[in-house]
């Protein structure tokens, strides 16, 4: 017999977040605990608002009518469900069925969002053998103090690699400023920029004509020209699941970066511990030699009934959140 429960969670974050511009004080989501037999699995349904295409009410109906379909031994179509919903429920049954690895090294690149001393602090503190490399956020300042950050770096640390994203942030002349403007030994430790331009179509532009290495983030869920996710200028996709459906479609795109000859990133869209610890799984088993981008923890106040090794953060069980649907059979 299968049964299912579903939870609604909502959890403070620190102060001072911002997501596409407005603040972000708490997250809100839904966990589906479905059962068979003595196997049990656990998925995360959390629209991002400003990134996702469902809102959190559509989310919620969405997920509550397909775990019905689910445990009444139909097969639910996953395509027509929205991203986040399929996400939680494939990954869910994935844990279930024993299909998703269990092993995890839980490994992430250390993110940056302005205090460089920070990121010096976390560095030093790597396990030894893991790629020093770190991710940037650029593009909330003006470019010059932007590239004179990145340049202390990387002068500081002779071994470091950079990922740098602006989240279109930056129009094609600020581009064009900050890359001109460092070297060319700091420009060969750039692994890429990530999204640089509000268009897509600019920053490919742009890339063409300075020659830095692009990477795609948003323009895989929002764009439909797949001229431009492949080009060959574009050298990584980073995959966030929860915005691209269901572990089915993640594979996809994970084997058509790879068949591309592109660096697939399993990435976070500001998951709990919870999902995060999933997220390391399956960057584990579909993109064992890439580091994951899942340094998005330190948002919260909270873990979610799975921790995160070294996280500080107190856990709150799941079963402690408030039951919104379970089924009755």
């Amino acid at each position: 017999m299968r049964q299912a429960r579903i939870y609604h969670y909502t959890l403070p974050v620190n102060a001072g977040l911002f997501v596409r511009d407005q603040p972000l004080t708490e997250r809100e989501g839904l966990v589906v605990e479905l059962s068979e037999g003595a196997q049990r699995g656990w998925g995360e349904i959390a629209p991002l608002p400003g990134f996702s295409q469902e809102t959190f009410a559509e989310a919620r109906h969405a997920l509550i009518a397909a775990t019905a379909v689910w445990c009444d031994h139909r097969n639910i179509a996953m395509p027509q469900l929205p991203p986040s919903v399929a996400w939680g429920l494939s990954i869910a049954q994935a844990e279930l069925d024993k299909y998703l690895p269990t092993q995890s090294g839980f490994r992430h690149v250390p993110v940056c969002t302005g205090d460089p001393d920070a990121l010096l602090m976390t560095l030093g503190q790597q396990p030894a053998g893991q790629p020093y490399e770190a991710k940037i956020k650029v593009g909330d300042y003006e470019v010059a103090r932007d590239r004179l950050m990145i340049a202390t770096l990387l002068e500081a640390l002779p071994d470091l690699r950079l990922r740098l994203d602006a989240n279109r942030r930056w129009q094609p002349e600020q581009l064009a400023s900050f890359w001109n403007g460092l070297s060319e030994a700091h420009q060969a430790r750039i692994h890429w920029i990530e999204e640089p331009c509000p268009d897509p179509h600019q920053s490919l532009v742009q890339a063409q004509a300075l020659g830095f290495p692009l990477a795609w983030d948003e323009s895989l869920t929002d764009s439909r020209d797949s001229a431009l996710l492949e080009h060959d200028l574009a050298s990584a996709w980073v995959i966030k699941p929860s915005l691209l459906g269901d572990l089915a479609t993640i594979e996809q795109w994970v084997s058509r970066a790879h068949a591309l000859g592109k660096t697939a990133v399993i990435s976070s869209a500001l998951e709990t511990s919870l999902g995060l610890t999933q997220l390391s799984r399956l960057a584990n088993w579909l993109t064992p030699g890439t580091v994951p981008g899942l340094d998005t923890l330190g948002i919260y106040q909270h873990q979610l009934d799975r921790t995160w090794p070294g996280a500080s953060q107190p856990l709150i069980p799941l079963h402690d959140q408030p039951l919104v649907w379970i089924n009755t059979l």
